[in-house]
């Protein structure tokens, strides 16, 4: 079920803004506007095999700097899995059967029995997003691909940081539910007719990312990812809006750390030009 976790993660931050200004760098520092310590922000990869995983230097160093972890949702919340059981299973007990043509049923019951290894009937009444979760969780191309929260995770228990989120699970999941079952049933299909293009993309996603190059990266995730369509600006800019706020409230008080996906960094809409319209320096920590 974390590993869906991951995965859930992993579509919120396939969009991305067209970035305007350079952005390379996966670490950067916050500081200025009477900060009197500074507070660091890292842009992840959600799911990546562990051959590719790697961290830029001084990370840890950054992190060891700081008395907090915030990530896009608290991961050590106890009751997370519990609550994905319940947000990711329809209330009205319908399954995917019921709700989609009966050539697109077989014709996605066939691509995730293939991708996923998993018949789609066992899930019962799962919502689409389960489904895609777990399509998308294949992407990275190995058995058992590796997440940057993990990491953190474990720097954060390790040097017994408190971990915390900038949005609920609630929110996340909600934000999907929000699009008609109809547009829902079409991300399942669009998986299914551009899943070469969409392991092609991940592919680039991943040069890019090792390369460091946020703007090209958040470019490339604005104009060819693959599936949930149509709502970029609530899952992306919308998102950013609502977390400067806590992000200034915490880096007042302590020193912080936050990781979220790369592709919220870069653009005009990004969280690092947000901070600097609040007034903050924010400058990337250099290899």
């Amino acid at each position: 079920m974390k590993k869906i976790l991951y995965a859930i993660i992993l579509i919120n931050v396939v969009f991305s803004a067209k970035a305007q200004q350079t952005q390379k760098g996966l670490l950067w520092e916050i500081s200025g506007k009477d900060l009197q310590k500074s507070s660091y922000i890292f842009g992840t990869l959600h799911i990546i095999c562990p051959d590719k995983f790697f961290v830029p230097a001084h990370t840890k160093e950054c992190f060891e700097a700081t008395s907090q972890l915030f990530l896009e949702i608290d991961m050590d919340d106890p009751s997370m899995m519990m609550k994905a059981q319940k947000l990711m299973f329809s209330a009205d007990g319908k399954k995917l059967k019921d709700l989609m043509q009966e050539a697109d049923y077989k014709l996605f019951s066939e691509y995730f029995k293939k991708t996923a290894g998993m018949d789609v009937a066992i899930f019962g009444s799962a919502k689409p997003l389960l489904y895609m979760s777990l399509a998308m969780a294949k992407s990275a191309g190995c058995p058992t691909p590796k997440s940057y929260e993990e990491y953190f995770m474990s720097e954060a228990k390790t040097a017994q940081r408190e971990v915390l989120g900038l949005e609920t699970l609630e929110d996340q999941i909600g934000m999907m539910d929000k699009s008609p079952m109809k547009q829902q049933l079409d991300w399942l299909l669009d998986l299914v007719k551009e899943s070469e293009k969409g392991n092609e993309t991940y592919e680039q996603m991943l040069v890019l990312y090792k390369n460091q190059d946020t703007e090209m990266l958040t470019k490339m995730i604005a104009k060819e990812m693959v599936g949930m369509k149509g709502l970029e600006e609530e899952m992306l800019d919308n998102r950013n809006q609502r977390w400067i706020p806590i992000i200034e409230k915490n880096i007042k008080e302590k020193p912080t750390f936050f990781a979220v996906g790369a592709g919220h960094l870069g653009g005009e809409k990004g969280v690092l030009a947000l901070l600097r319209k609040q007034g903050y320096k924010v400058s990337h920590v250099e290899k």
